[in-house]
């Protein structure tokens, strides 16, 4: 593959500070490949005091194989920033730093579980991933303990259970993985000798995925670079999407600040998408406020527009997307060139089972949490199963205060331990008040209830006349988050049931549904011949023929926890990664209904159509309305207003900002 001429410029520029913007499928790997190679035979760089580092070990391997493919084995050191830090703590503490004393994640999550335990934490089961996800955050933001603020944790708990998890890894000598990037950052900012050793190995960094890094991982290489006469780094701050774990555009952005003898060099030629789908993904990004202007183009064919596809509900989306990739599968498109992208998991859960019902292979990229094995369905089907028998102490101390009934775990624990007959034991029970016992009375009352009742009418009544949506908000409440993603779920529950008679034949399809998905999901990378199904975040890196994006509508993109402006910019970026994917066909799906509610398209497609259009609107330029055919732009006047004349000889004046939000004008470009 030759290169092009601002590839050429990034291959064979000085070793001064380089920052290189490298537009989505625009050849990133060609030039760092290319540059290592001309680093070692023009500019006369040791091959040893090379280092090539990136934010996955796929992406490290693929890198590595690919240089030696092409130029074979000359002691260029690849790897991850992970791995880096580690070989320098290796080299200042080999017996602290142990591969033995590395605490995995799945260890660390049993560790913590048990911490919990004996520090008497009750939370419900996604209280540890949340944990998780804030002790990272805090640690690669180098926040200190006392200053770190968590969303959705009580700060107390947060406080105490770090500090727990921390004195635990002390007196067993272990460490994780965040321990090696702030680890690592101090180790080097108080150890000058060590310091000028690495600078010493590492004379000329390269490094992909700039977009991607966070506060210690930019500071470590700050400390190793110095100047930054040898480092390279390659990035798109448009595709900067991982700001839960630290991740911000603004370490892109604000390069120069920090290597003021930065060179800049654009990556502007687009290899994978067609015109259309480029033209329409550069229209949406461009509400961007903080981002480098870039000019993408693309030598590829026109193509057709991406296709925003109406449809009734989930249902129904399903439906389109399953019927139409077997479409695709006839006219001989692969199936690892089909993908289907979503906001988040649980929005995937009607593709998966219509997949699996049309016995269509797929690959989860990011794994699944089936709704099975969801603690909200576990909570509903405790209902359900009681409401059969009530003889089953282990459910009804599962619900008992599902919504708040007072009933201390004391009181349920003795009442389990004389007998099954929980609920006759606690009303039996002289310590409990009268107005307690009313609450066990009522609930029995709401079980006997729900044996009258369809299943679909049996979800209902135990959310809203029981009150479990009433506990699941007072639930959020207390965590200090939006109780909606956790309504979401309950509503993909309630979705979920329609077509089954009983309790048992949808436990059992759910159940089904879950070992199918623990078995695709069990499937590494990226396989032959089946459909990838992959989250926003999950599909960076990635191309196929055919995309499919699910639910673009307001409330899932941007998301509904979405509100400052830094965040929606984030959810702009993550469209426009899930749009940059396609390189012919684009299916953005929009639902006019999510669980029997109405819901919008989302506003990025009325913007992306605006502004599009008031791009190219301008004299001369053609037009097609949909009711009024092709007509050409005679005068543009201010406040969206064209003047067109039709080939019938019409002249309209014509709101354009309405017509494209309306898809009532299409562009002849």
């Amino acid at each position: 593959m030759e290169l092009n001429i601002s590839q050429i410029e990034a291959v064979t520029c000085s070793l001064a500070p380089t920052l290189v913007i490298a537009g989505p499928g625009s050849g990133k790997t060609h030039v760092i490949v290319n540059r290592i190679r001309y680093m070692i035979e023009k500019i006369h760089c040791e091959a040893r005091n090379i280092l090539v580092v990136t934010f996955s070990k796929l992406a490290a391997e693929e890198m590595k194989e690919r240089f030696i493919r092409q130029y074979g084995e000359v002691g260029v050191t690849f790897g991850t920033l992970h791995s880096t830090f580690y070989r320098i703590l290796r080299r200042s503490n080999p017996a602290r730093y142990h591969i033995e004393r590395l605490l995995l994640e799945d260890k660390k999550k049993i560790t913590i579980q048990d911490l919990m335990v004996h520090l008497e934490i009750e939370e419900n089961e996604d209280f540890l991933d949340e944990f998780l996800k804030h002790i990272g955050l805090m640690k690669n933001q180098l926040t200190p303990l006392n200053a770190y603020k968590p969303v959705g944790i009580p700060q107390t708990t947060f406080v105490k259970l770090v500090k727990a998890y921390e004195d635990y890894k002390e007196r067993h000598g272990l460490f994780d993985f965040d321990d090696m990037l702030v680890d690592c950052y101090h180790l080097l900012k108080n150890d000058s000798r060590l310091l000028e050793s690495v600078r010493k190995q590492y004379q000329y960094i390269l490094i992909d995925e700039f977009q991607d890094i966070n506060r210690v991982q930019f500071e470590i290489v700050c400390q190793v670079v110095g100047s930054g006469h040898g480092l390279f780094v390659v990035g798109d701050d448009d595709q900067s999407i991982y700001q839960f774990r630290g991740a911000k555009p603004e370490f892109l952005l604000g390069f120069k600040q920090h290597f003021p003898d930065t060179q800049q060099i654009f990556l502007e030629v687009n290899y994978r998408s067609t015109k259309d789908i480029l033209n329409c993904s550069l229209a949406l990004i461009e509400g961007n406020k903080a981002r480098f202007h870039k000019q993408l183009t693309t030598p590829n064919p026109k193509g057709t527009l991406p296709q925003i596809i109406q449809c009734k509900d989930g249902a129904e989306e399903a439906k389109w997307i399953v019927q139409k990739i077997s479409a695709l599968k006839g006219k001989g498109v692969p199936l690892d060139e089909i993908a289907v992208i979503y906001r988040t998991n649980i929005q995937v859960r009607a593709v998966v089972e219509d997949l699996l019902i049309a016995n269509i292979p797929f690959c989860l990229r990011d794994g699944m949490v089936s709704l099975y094995d969801q603690w909200l369905t576990q909570d509903l089907l405790s209902y359900l199963h009681l409401a059969e028998n009530i003889n089953q102490p282990d459910l009804a101390s599962r619900i008992m205060n599902k919504p708040k009934r007072y009933i201390s775990k004391e009181a349920i624990q003795m009442a389990s331990q004389s007998s099954d007959h929980l609920f006759m034991n606690l009303l039996g029970n002289e310590n409990l008040t009268e107005w307690q016992k009313n609450y066990i009375q009522q609930l029995l009352f709401d079980l006997q209830q729900l044996k009258e009742k369809s299943l679909s009418e049996a979800i209902r009544f135990i959310r809203k006349q029981i009150g479990y949506d009433n506990y699941v908000a007072d639930y959020a409440a207390f965590r200090k988050v939006s109780p909606a993603n956790l309504l979401e779920v309950l509503d993909e529950i309630e979705d979920s049931v329609q077509g089954f008679s009983s309790v048992i034949e949808w436990e059992t399809f759910l159940q089904e549904m879950s070992q199918k998905v623990k078995e695709q999901a069990s499937r590494k990378g990226r396989m032959e011949n089946v459909i990838t199904l992959t989250t926003m975040h999950g599909s960076k890196g990635l191309e196929f023929e055919e995309v499919f994006v699910l639910d673009v509508v307001e409330g899932s993109i941007p998301h509904q926890k979405s509100e400052t402006g830094e965040e929606i910019e984030e959810e702009r970026r993550l469209l426009y990664v899930a749009m940059t994917r396609a390189k012919k066909g684009l299916y953005l799906m929009v639902p006019k209904e999510k669980h029997g509610k109405a819901v919008s398209p989302s506003s990025f497609l009325g913007e992306l159509q605006e502004r599009r259009m008031a791009k190219h609107f301008k004299k001369g330029a053609v037009i097609r309305h949909k009711q009024l055919g092709v007509g050409t732009i005679i005068e543009v006047l201010d406040n969206n207003i064209i003047m067109v004349e039709f080939k019938k000889g019409q002249v309209r004046k014509i709101d354009s900002k309405y017509c494209a939000s309306n898809g009532i004008i299409e562009l002849e470009l």
